[in-house]
């Protein structure tokens, strides 16, 4: 089997289908993240323009005297420079296209992971050594998991899959409930190997 274990392409699997999970949800984060502050900086640049050419008579009808008007600006013109220098320092529409780009990679790889797997959950041997070198091509071509969020994210994909399963066996039920049934199990069972 080109000395490629079937043992060692089910890991693979389960680490590409992971990693997957973790670079989609990567993607989501900082496509929501660099949308609140794009947000932010085109809601200072409306306000910006509304005041420019507002009349006096709009401010009195708002109750704002030109002192009043003078600290609003003051302050939205602290936050639109805050938010700029946080949008050039953080990069999220960086990181953004980076993790998005990743998890196209490796669904590919594990569209095709899952198009060579039997029934029985085995690799074809002759298909081994193609597997495992596209395999080492994607995870070092692809960003890593920051440290800090890996256990996160894994915790996430794990839950996911689990409630998965029970959606599978449980279609009717709400997935609030599966979610209740899956994080009650878990601490009884953590409880239970603590007594032991």
């Amino acid at each position: 089997m080109d000395g490629i274990s079937q043992r060692e392409l089910q890991r693979q699997f389960r680490v590409l289908d992971q990693m997957l999970s973790m670079h989609s949800t990567l993607t989501n984060r900082f496509s929501r993240m660099s949308l609140v502050l794009d947000i932010s900086l085109l809601s200072c640049a409306v306000v910006f323009c509304a005041t420019t050419f507002a009349s006096e008579d709009l401010f009195a009808a708002l109750s704002l005297t030109p002192h009043r008007i003078k600290v609003v600006l003051g302050v939205i013109s602290v936050l639109a420079f805050l938010a700029s220098v946080i949008s050039l320092r953080v990069d999220w529409k960086g990181r953004h296209a980076s993790h998005k780009e990743a998890s196209q990679k490796l669904t590919i790889i594990l569209a095709r992971y899952k198009e060579l797997r039997s029934s029985s959950g085995e690799w074809p041997s002759e298909k081994s050594s193609e597997l495992n070198q596209k395999y080492w091509a994607v995870m070092s071509n692809i960003p890593t998991i920051p440290d800090r969020s890996f256990a996160a994210l894994k915790a996430k994909h794990l839950r996911k899959v689990e409630i998965s399963r029970l959606l599978d066996s449980h279609p009717g039920c709400p997935l609030f409930l599966l979610r209740f049934l899956l994080l009650r199990n878990s601490i009884k069972d953590l409880g239970s190997r603590t007594k032991e």
